[in-house]
């Protein structure tokens, strides 16, 4: 059925100005169809917050205008997608209708539509939009769907238009592409304009790369609050100004946060107002419910998150504030925690949608995300600016309850808001002194928020038997920074999934083999070795063991188990001495990384056919799934027995990072790493080779990213970016060293 459509008024005319919200109002009009979830309404008006920047002079934005005009007014014929992208108000908004009003614009292009899109992402709404801006008034249509008004609003951008589009607040690519192949191929330049907080959008539509919006500087921040409380006038008080740049640098550089602390602070200009505004900072900048705040926008960000989404991002924020969280820390815990897939047998599963999450995290701003040269997640933080106003969401979840010694100390006694707990780990010997039972506990997190490098603090000493008795149910144990006396009082607590623990440990007990849900072990100790005495290969559930110092692995037992092989993906680190062919072959069919260090000349020598000795290294052939391998010597090995082990590059053919140190093997050996053909990352640390001379061949190294070379007497390198065809990084520590190769001295860092 034809569906008739008459068309009230012409959209935007050249030079035009309409605000966003004014199209959702004239739509209205026309059709509006409920949508699921969010309204429409709700994400535009998001959009329309931004724009509260505008009644306000714009600061900072006059580079970034000219360089996006720039990109509109390029003369190419093709049609071209100019996206700007970056967080929840920084004003992409108030930038993009700067540039299309625009006389530079204006004069470039005959048509110019504004389309507020919002987080539902309707397309006909857009198309209704779109074609409003290109017909005549009262001009009545047929139309079936959105098919249809496609063809139309293409008849209608006829071969004499150059026209620009600007799709604001987009959430999907699918919108952008559909209207990008609404306008003609008719070589006149038309052009998309879009704005979106989506990182992975803005890539996808792109047609050159994206323009990311930064964040004001200090002194942008300072120069735009004061103009929003003194209406462009100098402060003239000292103390004043000197609070004034202390809101400001709290506000990270954020233009809508500034905006709306600078409504605030006019109201109450005395010094004593602005230091009780600058001590309750979030309470004026985020307030829920109320729209001149930033809470609306941020919220929207949070609610396009599926429910398992938001439990693992709230859990991040378990995390002191400015804590870098290591990815394989954080995939294990959400693991721990049952917040996502736990099975050993399908971890790389597991991985992989924690990935998924951490990069729609990052798309929206939520964390920020370091990588490591080859790509892969390196580390987590969350993003500090709304770091405080998601805490107000954990607190609302009950994801966890964070303990601060008060005169009013919390209850930890309701099961519906101290599952999990957190805690300082300057509080804990206090805590641990007035703890009384809650079976109801499942997670005790402790963290130091001035000791973010995560280094024991010895002198500290805790108790670990009243944690015991006092969450005897506990599934999730991690205590930082603090030193723990003994491991056996914690022989009674069968449900750990995860423990995380630092002490002057000689030894891992045997009622660890007890612990059949236990996924991950991760000790510190001040010992110089690591005796495991628990049967770790009859742990069913067991991947991850890492310890600081070496730790000597037991035999596989001859009775219960015997001939099955465990599941552990992380063996870091092993002293060399128990890596036998038994101990190795247990974990051989699932090992992804693995760490031997100790005094590698006593275990590994090779014969004279160059196989080795060490019968842990005939096992290297079962290693299908090793992908991380660091061999490191505590002493240099200097007898000539010691040779390269053939098995290293014969077997271990999905190998991605290698690390040596102390080796001393001959630099004629390291060309034959180069018939690993997965290897990404190679660290030749200190004089893992010896000798004056290293001619690597051609063909070799084709996924080399990062070359790290420390050796004390290579004197001459012959090589050229044939040999390192995708070399990145290259760090040299090499003082005899006469030239660096001039086709890589590019990458040296």
């Amino acid at each position: 059925m034809f569906r008739l459509f008459r068309i009230y008024s012409i959209g935007i005319e050249k030079g035009g100005v309409c605000g966003g919200l004014g199209w959702w109002g004239s739509l209205d009009s026309l059709e509006r169809r409920p949508s699921s979830g969010r309204s429409s309404h709700d994400s535009c008006a998001a959009a329309a917050y931004e724009t509260f920047l505008e009644v306000n002079n714009i600061v900072g934005f006059t580079t970034e205008s000219n360089e996006v005009m720039g990109r509109l007014v390029e003369e190419t014929e093709e049609v071209e997608c100019i996206p700007i992208v970056g967080m929840t108000g920084l004003g992409k908004t108030t930038l993009a209708r700067k540039v299309w009003s625009d006389s530079q614009i204006t004069a470039k292009f005959s048509k110019i539509i504004w389309v507020s899109v919002g987080q539902s992402n309707e397309l006909k709404n857009s198309f209704f939009v779109i074609l409003k801006s290109s017909t005549e008034p009262n001009q009545e249509l047929h139309c079936t769907g959105e098919n249809e008004l496609a063809k139309v609003i293409a008849n209608f951008v006829t071969e004499q238009d150059r026209c620009l589009i600007v799709l604001d607040g987009v959430w999907a690519s699918e919108l952008v592409d559909r209207s990008k192949n609404v306008l003609p191929v008719n070589k006149k330049g038309h052009r998309i304009l879009i704005t979106t907080r989506r990182r992975d959008v803005a890539a996808s539509c792109a047609s050159k790369k994206p323009y990311h919006l930064k964040f004001l500087n200090g002194e942008e921040s300072f120069r735009l609050l004061e103009k929003g409380v003194f209406n462009n006038e100098k402060c003239q008080n000292d103390r004043l100004v000197e609070l004034g740049k202390s809101i400001a640098s709290k506000c990270g550089g954020l233009p809508l946060a500034l905006v709306v602390v600078a409504k605030a602070l006019k109201g109450n200009q005395t010094v004593n107002d602005w230091e009780r505004i600058e001590n309750n900072f979030w309470q004026y900048v985020v307030k829920e419910n109320e729209t001149t705040s930033c809470w609306k926008i941020v919220e929207a960000s949070y609610e396009s998150l599926s429910s398992e989404m938001k439990a693992c991002f709230l859990y991040c924020l378990a995390f002191p504030k400015g804590y870098d969280i290591p990815f394989q820390t954080l995939i294990r815990l959400w693991m721990a925690e049952g917040l996502i897939e736990s099975s050993p047998i399908n971890f790389s599963s597991s991985k992989d949608k924690a990935e998924n999450y951490l990069m729609e995290f990052e798309n929206l701003d939520l964390v920020i995300v370091s990588r490591e040269i080859t790509g892969s997640i390196k580390r987590v933080k969350c993003n500090e600016i709304f770091y405080e106003f998601y805490k107000m969401e954990v607190t609302k979840e009950s994801v966890f309850q964070e303990l601060r010694l008060t005169p009013d100390f919390p209850s930890i006694n309701d099961p519906d808001t101290s599952r999990r707990l957190h805690i300082e780990s300057c509080d804990l010997p206090d805590f641990i002194s007035r703890i009384s039972s809650a079976e109801h506990v499942r997670s005790f997190l402790c963290f130091s928020s001035e000791d973010l490098d995560q280094q024991t603090n010895l002198s500290s000493h805790v108790d670990i038997q009243l944690i015991r008795k006092a969450f005897p149910l506990l599934r999730v144990l991690k205590i930082e920074s603090i030193n723990i006396p003994s491991l056996k009082n914690l022989n009674l607590l069968f449900h750990l999934r995860y423990i995380s623990i630092s002490g002057n440990f000689k030894e891992l007990p045997a009622f660890f083999s007890k612990f059949w849900s236990l996924q991950s072990i991760i000790i510190n100790t001040s010992q110089p070795t690591l005796n495991i005495k628990a049967n770790i290969w009859n742990m069913s559930k067991l991947t991850h063991l890492k310890t600081n110092k070496p730790s000597k692995l037991p035999l596989p037992s001859t009775q219960k188990g015997k001939g099955s092989s465990s599941l552990l993906q992380t063996l870091s680190k092993i002293s060399p001495e128990t890596c036998n062919k038994d101990v190795l072959g247990q974990a051989s069919n699932s090992l992804k990384k693995l760490s031997i260090q100790g005094k590698l000349e006593e275990c590994i020598k090779t014969n004279s056919d160059r196989f080795s000795t060490f019968e842990g290294f005939q096992t290297l052939e079962k290693f299908e799934c090793l992908e991380n391998l660091k061999m490191i010597s505590d002493v240099p090995c200097h007898t000539n027995a010691f040779q390269f082990p053939k098995a290293l590059f014969r077997f271990l053919l999905k190998l991605k990072k290698l690390t040596l140190s102390k080796t001393m093997f001959d630099w004629k050996d390291a060309t034959k790493l180069g018939q690993l053909e997965c290897l990404e990352v190679l660290k030749l640390k200190t004089d893992a080779f010896t000798g004056k001379s290293w001619n690597p061949e051609k063909g070799d190294f084709r996924k080399l990213q990062v070359l790290w070379i420390h050796s004390n007497d290579l004197h001459t390198w012959e090589a050229s970016g044939s040999h390192f065809p995708k070399l990145r990084v290259l760090v040299l520590e090499c003082p005899k060293l006469e030239s660096v190769p001039a086709e890589l001295s590019q990458f040296q860092q």
